[in-house]
Formats: structure tokens, sequence, C-alpha cells
């Protein structure tokens, strides 16, 4: 009898005893806090990439308008400028491509630089030394406007400025030969596929530029040169059009072939 009081006495004390603390606890009251749910993001640790906002590009202008109709406005007449000696000279030029024949006649260092009505610099169209004669393409980009000239030089100089119908054409596939700076335009409506060059008696930097439905640089070298390039096929404008700008010292000729 006594064993079975002690035995539920026992039990009793079990029951009423305070929790235990766990092993893994320093005793301190637990954290309470808001529980995050299981499904939410997380954010990532990592550094964020930088995206890069394409800048605007400039487009080149059309060139599969140049034999005007009834219907096309009038040319508009040439602008000649003459001078001697270092000169800054304004231009009212009209709005749209055109080219310019130049001329110098004397020694040292000639150069033609052209600006906006802004007082921008656009581009070094010429830049050599001693007597120079050849045709330079002015505004072939959509957002040039060339309002005025600047002119280094020791001698007399000429500067012809020309509607863009005035240019000189080839048909493709044909023969183009030339000396110096000129600019030439492929006429349709077979599309140009590649030029074989032959500048092989000119000197100094040989460049070909072409303008299309975009423009690229297809040759950038010393003379001597020899070489064929691609047209990229997405270049040429709708009607077949391609405006070939050249920068030579000397003579060559181009083969065009057509696709």
């Amino acid at each position: 009898m006594l064993r079975r009081w002690t035995i539920f006495i026992l039990a009793l004390l079990v029951a009423c005893a305070p929790p235990t603390t766990s092993p893994l606890s320093d005793g301190a009251p637990p954290v309470t806090g808001t529980s995050v749910p299981s499904n939410t993001p997380v954010p990532p640790t990592l550094s964020p990439t930088l995206t890069r906002t394409p800048k605007p590009t400039n487009t080149p202008r059309p060139t599969n308008t140049l034999r005007p109709t009834a219907t096309h406005t009038p040319t508009p007449a040439p602008i000649l400028l003459t001078g001697r000696g270092d000169s800054v000279v304004d231009v009212d030029k009209w709005d749209g491509i055109a080219i310019a024949r130049v001329t110098h006649s004397g020694g040292g260092n000639f150069a033609l630089w052209n600006y906006s009505a802004s007082g921008e610099k656009i581009d070094l169209l010429i830049n050599t030394i001693g007597n120079y004669s050849g045709t330079v393409v002015l505004d072939a980009m959509a957002d040039e406007h060339t309002a005025r000239f600047e002119v280094t030089a020791r001698g007399d100089w000429t500067i012809d400025v020309l509607p863009l119908d005035k240019v000189r054409t080839v048909d493709t596939p044909g023969a183009i030969m030339g000396t110096g700076d000129d600019v030439v335009l492929l006429l349709g409506p077979r599309r140009p596929d590649t030029l074989t060059i032959d500048a092989s008696t000119a000197k100094r930097n040989f460049s070909i530029w072409a303008y299309g439905n975009g423009r690229d640089l297809l040759v950038n070298d010393i003379s001597p040169y020899t070489g064929t390039v691609v047209v990229a096929s997405d270049l040429t404008t709708r009607s077949g059009n391609l405006l070939l700008v050249i920068a030579a010292t000397g003579d060559w000729v181009i083969l065009v072939k057509a696709k």
C-alpha cells in the first residue's frame, strides 16, 4: 500500500514540474517577429547590371532622287567661292546633299573645314600639301548643313558648290577611273556586289566611303593599294543607287561588279 502511494506522488510531481530548457538555448526568452512566408521572393544580392541606352543614329540622305522631273523642286544654282590664303567664308547653301569641286594653287598646307550655322565643325574635307584639285561631298548625313567654310591656304583657291545631280555617274556594272578626291554615284537597277580597286600608283592615304541606306567605310589604307571589297546588300538603296566618296592622292581604277 505504501509503495502505491509513493509511485502516485512521484508521478504527480513529474507532471507539475516546469519544462526543461533546450540544450541549444542560453535561457534567454525567444525573439518574436513577423515571419516571412516561404514563397516570398528574396531580393538578389548581386550587383545590378548596367543597361546601355542606344545612341541615336544619324542616317545618310537619300541618293535615289537625283534626276528631277516636272514635279520636283528646281535644281539649286551653283555657288562659286574664291579667295587667297587663310579665309573664313559664309555660304547660303540649300538644304540637302551636295558636292564641292575645289582647287588650290600654291605651296604649303591646304585644308578645308565645313561648319554648321551654330558654329560646330562638321568635317575636315581636305588636308593636303601644295596644289590641289578634287571633288568632296557635303552634308551626306541627315543632320548636317554647311553654313561656313574655313580655308587654310597660301595660294589662290576656289570652292564650287553644286547640287548632287551634277555628280559623276556610272552604271552598274561598270568601271570608274579617276585621279585624286572624287564623288561617284553608282546607278542601278542592278545592285553593286563587289569593288575591285587598283590604286597602285597613288600615294599616302586611300579610302572609300559608301552612302546608301546607311554608310560604310569600304577601304581605309595607305597607298599603293589593290584589293577587292564587298558591298553589303542592305547598303544599296531600293533603286540600286550607291554614292562612293573616294579620297586619294594619285590615279585609281574601280571595277564595279553587279549581283
